[in-house]
């Protein structure tokens, strides 16, 4: 039986090969043309050498007369923490675009308290604007949101952008004391 079997398994295979062959013989060649393409995706990645997720918080004082940095009140470490004064500019860190868009995009920086540090204690808030770099470009936050305009190509080897804040004017009515904001970066096409 074990013999009948792989004798038809045999003589099958024979059939299938032969006729195959005859096939192949008999048909006429047609030529075949494939097209293949590929979609690479729009990307827009921004960083920061200075924060993990694209936001930072800020931590600025005002010193009293007589005191000295170290006796300001204690920020937790992962905020960024600078003097503040009239005049001042604050390099926070660098930033870093890589852009495989050719149009234009937008990198928008919004200020969880519209541009401006507000003091930590005491019962006035009070104000310190201040203005927001990236690059060589200054901007100013609008219904508080800093934005700049960018368009084109780059790559991750480019040059990294200082991200910095600018002090022009610090209220006279600013009290000593700690002042914090915080800072929410984000990219997107136009």
């Amino acid at each position: 039986m074990k013999r009948f079997l792989r004798s038809a398994v045999f003589a099958l295979l024979a059939l299938v090969t032969l006729t195959g062959a005859y096939a192949q013989k008999t048909s006429s060649s047609k030529s075949v043309s494939i097209q293949i393409v590929a979609v690479v995706p729009a990307v827009l990645r921004f960083s920061l050498d200075f924060s993990s997720d694209a936001s930072a918080n800020l931590t600025g004082y005002i010193l009293d007369d007589g005191m000295v940095p170290d006796n300001v009140a204690y920020a937790p470490k992962d905020d960024l923490r600078f003097e503040i004064k009239t005049g001042a500019v604050v390099h926070l860190g660098n930033a870093s675009l890589f852009s495989n868009v050719t149009s234009s995009y937008t990198v928008k920086v919004h200020s969880a308290n519209g541009g401006a540090l507000m003091a930590l204690s005491g019962t006035e808030k009070t104000a310190i604007p201040y203005e927001l770099y990236l690059g060589d470009t200054a901007s100013t936050a609008e219904g508080g949101t800093f934005s700049f305009a960018a368009a084109g190509k780059s790559s991750k080897y480019s040059q990294p952008l200082s991200v910095a804040l600018a002090f022009r004017d610090v209220p006279q009515s600013a009290a000593s004391g700690s002042y914090s904001d915080r800072l929410m970066f984000s990219v997107s096409a136009n």
